[in-house]
């Protein structure tokens, strides 16, 4: 009876640690493809494999769109369960440089998408504002209601006056994560490795935070973009991505357990 009660605990401890490899995603799309993922494409855009900053990388195309239906597209991530606590990050390498769109991360997004506006959830979203001003660029995390509800901003002041503002030529990672009854945001400058700070009415510091509202408990994890300005025909969203990450801890090659700030 021992030797099976031992048996068991060793299959149980296996199931946790495979249960553990299991539950995070990393997808560099060097194989051209998106296989686990789900198109949220309503407008319609494209995807493609272009080769960015030399490696294979992943990049969502959308036309401007209308009042009615803005240009928007997204991919989420369906390699894993639904996460309660969350850590996502991604590289974003290019962008258009076009006003009115936000691109970035979404965690805790709710099922079935919809066809109409977002999808329910949180996401850390660049913002690229007022004719393209890097100026007027900043980082945020917004709550989806889905529908034809704007997103609504948990992040107030924070996420302005970047600096270094980020530029499509260079090359950046977004992280997105839950922790201590937060959720937090950072922008890292690949070519530095540091945190661009930010401006939050007060003081500069490399991240921002919101306070967890628990309107969405869990959800997936994926990538967006949205035209939030479509008086100009011209304007759409068109940001490439890479080396995606997501799972319920950051990933050891990449820890972000950075002071917190006071």
């Amino acid at each position: 009876m021992k030797l099976n009660f031992r048996f068991l605990l060793t299959l149980l401890a296996l199931a946790g640690c495979m249960a553990s490899v299991h539950a995070a995603t990393f997808d560099d799309f060097n194989d051209g493809i998106d296989d686990g993922w789900t198109r949220y494409n309503p407008v319609p855009g494209t995807y493609s494999f272009p080769k960015e900053s030399g490696s294979v990388a992943y990049k969502m195309a959308s036309p401007w769109g209308s009042l009615l239906s803005p240009g928007r597209i997204g991919s989420i991530n369906m390699k894993e369960p639904a996460h309660t606590k969350f850590h996502v990050e991604a590289d974003l390498l290019n962008w258009t440089y076009n006003w009115g769109e936000d691109i970035g991360l979404l965690a805790r997004m709710q099922e079935p998408v919809p066809s109409h506006f977002l999808p329910k959830g949180y996401a850390l979203i660049l913002r690229n504002d007022k004719n393209g001003d890097p100026a007027s660029r900043r980082l945020m995390i917004v709550k989806s209601l889905g529908g034809i509800i704007p997103p609504i901003f948990l992040t107030g002041e924070q996420g302005r006056w970047m600096k270094p503002a980020p530029d499509p030529s260079g090359d950046y990672r977004l992280k997105f994560w839950s922790e201590d009854g937060f959720l937090w945001g950072q922008i890292i400058d690949k070519s530095t490795g540091a945190a661009i700070m930010m401006w939050d009415g007060a003081k500069y510091k490399d991240r921002i935070s919101a306070a967890e509202d628990g309107v969405y408990p869990s959800g997936r994890s994926g990538l967006i973009a949205y035209v939030h300005i479509v008086r100009r025909k011209a304007e759409g969203v068109s940001p490439t991505f890479d080396n995606f990450y997501s799972g319920t801890e950051a990933p050891p090659a990449t820890p972000n357990r950075l002071p917190r700030q006071p």
